[in-house]
């Protein structure tokens, strides 16, 4: 891969400023994969990490997750399971109260998700590269750009590299949230999304410019850094 760590990139990644309130345009900063990474770390380190990697890797073996496996595993009482999963008021439930998404979902998506021989999805595209070295699996991935609906297929690698990216050219948005009540799917996940290429995510952005724009390699790349800092025995 040829964008090395720590170096700005005068495409990929892109970050356009928000206007200030007198309207005036900031300019276009540069942010290396570093730094994107380190910033997603310090929003997304420590969130119940005892209560929400059981649920993925549960999730991630095709079987929904049952409280009385949660209350046992966290050796916590119904009550106190029932505030802890309050604080992720995007946790899917199937009918009986099992828990079935959690980023990585039995639910369709846009983000389909093959992993270990499941089928799944995840809520948004950076799911898609973050998962696999966080579970140390390889990934199928399947999206579509909601520019062109161009289908976008590619291999994410639990060493957090991409294989046969087709297009080749497409791209990654992402944002990096201001703080950790951001990190939700109606902000951070609708918002990083796949596209064919980066004049498709030129539209996108342009309503959107707040929104970084990644090849799918970095955001790859930032993905497997995130998984190390988060959890260290990742990758």
């Amino acid at each position: 891969m040829s964008e090395r760590m720590g170096e700005q990139f005068p495409l990929r990644p892109l970050m356009r400023a928000k206007q200030s309130e007198e309207g005036k345009k900031r300019s276009i900063q540069h942010l290396s994969l570093e730094t994107i990474a380190e910033r997603l770390s310090e929003q997304l380190r420590g969130a119940q990490e005892d209560l929400c990697r059981p649920i993925v890797q549960q999730v991630t073996r095709g079987k929904p997750v049952t409280s009385a496996a949660l209350r046992g595993s966290l050796r916590a009482s119904q009550s106190e399971l029932e505030q802890r999963l309050a604080q992720f008021p995007d946790v899917e439930f199937d009918r009986v109260g099992n828990i079935v998404g959690l980023g990585v979902s039995m639910v369709p998506t846009s983000h389909r998700f093959q992993i270990g021989g499941k089928l799944l999805y995840t809520w948004c595209a950076f799911d898609t590269v973050l998962l696999p070295p966080s579970l140390r699996l390889d990934a199928q991935v399947q999206s579509t750009c909601p520019v062109t609906s161009q289908t976008i297929t590619f291999v994410a690698t639990y060493e957090g590299t991409v294989l046969d990216l087709f297009p080749a050219g497409s791209v990654m948005s992402l944002i990096v949230p201001a703080n950790r009540g951001d990190c939700t799917r109606a902000t951070f996940c609708q918002q990083s999304l796949l596209f064919q290429s980066e004049q498709a995510a030129a539209t996108f952005l342009a309503d959107h410019p707040e929104t970084l724009i990644l090849s799918v390699e970095g955001a790859a790349s930032v993905g497997r850094l995130v998984a190390q800092s988060c959890l260290p025995d990742a990758a």
